[in-house]
C-alpha cells in the first residue's frame, strides 16, 4: 500500500507525467488566487450610495461634485467610467460617449487579464493526463514481453497504477481549472456588466439635467 502524502505518491508512482501535471497545477493556483483576489476584493466595490449620490448632483448640475464622488473610490469600475464621461463632458457629447467606451474596455481588460490561462489549463491537464495513462500503459506491455510468469502480475500492477495515478492528477487539475474559470468568467462579466449600466445612467443622467436646464 501506497503511503506519504498525496503529493510524494503521485511522484513516485504518476510517471513523468505527474509532474508536468504538478507544474500546470502550480501555475493553476498562483493564477487563481490572483484573479479571485481581484474580481472578488480588488474590484468589487459597494458604489450603491455613491451613484445616488451623484445622481442627484448631476441633476442639479453639479458636475464637480459629482467627481469628487468619483476621486472617493477611484479603484470601483462604476466611479471609474463615471468619473471618465463626466471629465470628457465639456469636449461634447461625442467626447464623452467614447471616453465612457474606453474606460469601460479597460475594465474589461482588466477583468479578463489571464482568465484564458485557466481555460488552457484545464484542457492541458486533463491531456497530460492521458499522456501518462498511454505512457503508463505503454511501459506496462513493453515490460511484460520480456518479464517472467511470477513477476508479470507486478509489473501489470505497477503500470497501471502509474496510469491511474496519471488520469487522476489530471482531471483533477482539469476540473478545477475549469470550476475557477466559470466562476471568474461570472464575476468578470457581473463587472463589467455594472461597469456598462454606470456609463448609460450617467448619460441618461446628464440628458435630464440638460433638459432641465432647456425648460
Amino acid at each position: 500500500m501506497a503511503s506519504g502524502t498525496g503529493l510524494q505518491v503521485l511522484l513516485e508512482h504518476g510517471g513523468f507525467a505527474s509532474y508536468l501535471i504538478i507544474g500546470a497545477g502550480t501555475v493553476l493556483i498562483i493564477i487563481s488566487f490572483e484573479r479571485l483576489a481581484t474580481l472578488f476584493m480588488r474590484m468589487s466595490y459597494n458604489v450603491r450610495g455613491s451613484v445616488d449620490a451623484i445622481r442627484s448632483l448631476i441633476l442639479n448640475k453639479r458636475y464637480t461634485d459629482a467627481i469628487q464622488i468619483c476621486n472617493k473610490q477611484p479603484n470601483a469600475p462604476e466611479m471609474g467610467v463615471m468619473k471618465a464621461g463626466l471629465t470628457a463632458m465639456e469636449n461634447g457629447r461625442e467626447a464623452m460617449k467614447s471616453a465612457l467606451g474606453g474606460a469601460i474596455l479597460e475594465v474589461s481588460h482588466k477583468c479578463e487579464a489571464r482568465i484564458g490561462y485557466l481555460a488552457l489549463i484545464a484542457n492541458v491537464a486533463t491531456l497530460l493526463g492521458l499522456l501518462g495513462t498511454i505512457s503508463g500503459l505503454i511501459k506496462t506491455f513493453a515490460s511484460l514481453g520480456d518479464a517472467d510468469a511470477a513477476s508479470k502480475a507486478k509489473l501489470l500492477s505497477v503500470g497501471i497504477s502509474e496510469a491511474m495515478y496519471a488520469t487522476a492528477a489530471g482531471l483533477g487539475v482539469g476540473i478545477t481549472a475549469m470550476v475557477v474559470h466559470t466562476i471568474c468568467m461570472a464575476k468578470s462579466d457581473a463587472i463589467v456588466g455594472d461597469a456598462q449600466d454606470a456609463g448609460l445612467k450617467l448619460v441618461t443622467w446628464i440628458e435630464q439635467s440638460e433638459r432641465v436646464r432647456k425648460s
